[in-house]
């Protein structure tokens, strides 16, 4: 019976042998991603409220988009990317139920730099399935605007936390052209803490994983 070890090395050595696969892509490319997503805010912790912290729109649905510029290895079945992106509008609203009750309307926004690491299934078709991780910076940006119920007396307030952000990516490659070739892409994606501040009434609301499902299309030109 073969000894565990070298079946462990030949394992290994199969995820390098992949399919013949044209070596005129390998190379610098860049382009434009677009980004669709699902967004959550979890860990969700209220202080100072008079009553208790009532959500009233914590799922929302994202917009955002970019640029890329990558490099696609000959020799490895590997691709390594720069990202940068901005996403939109997340409307995170919630409300103090105590007396006097309070509304709180949140535009959340959050800035990413990130690289990405891809294992690609090369072969001889013009799609090329791929599989990696995504680890970078996100700069979570909040602005609310508190509304005293009984008043009308509205303040607003900004604060801006600045996070590690980690995430998983899997999509197709299809290069329909000798220089150009598009990508669609699911990621998961935890961008972190986002948080109101503190609101010079005492209250504050913070979460501690702003998480994105992704749907990526993108755009890449081969030089």
């Amino acid at each position: 019976m073969p000894c565990p070890w070298r079946i462990a090395v030949l394992l290994f050595a199969l995820m390098f042998v992949t399919p013949a696969w044209a070596d005129d892509r390998a190379g610098f490319y860049a382009g434009l991603r677009l980004i669709g997503a699902v967004t959550d805010l979890e860990n969700v912790e209220a202080t100072g409220f008079n009553g208790s912290y009532a959500e009233r729109h914590g799922t929302d649905y994202v917009g955002g988009g970019g640029g890329v510029i990558g490099y696609r290895w000959s020799r490895l079945p590997f691709r390594t990317e720069l990202e940068m992106v901005h996403r939109v509008r997340f409307d995170w609203d919630f409300r103090d139920d105590g007396t006097p009750a309070v509304g709180y309307n949140n535009n959340l926004e959050s800035t990413n730099l990130l690289v990405n690491i891809l294992f690609e299934y090369r072969n001889k078709s013009s799609f090329t399935p791929f599989l990696g991780g995504t680890v970078g910076w996100a700069r979570n940006h909040s602005n609310v605007e508190r509304t005293n119920i009984g008043t009308s007396v509205t303040t607003e307030q900004s604060n801006t936390e600045n996070n590690i952000a980690w995430g998983v990516m899997l999509g197709v490659d299809w290069a329909f052209a000798q220089k150009w070739s598009t990508e669609f892409a699911y990621r998961y994606i935890n961008l972190g803490e986002a948080s109101t501040g503190d609101f010079p009434t005492g209250e504050s609301v913070a979460a501690d994983d702003y998480v994105s499902h992704d749907l990526l299309l993108s755009v890449m030109y081969k030089w």
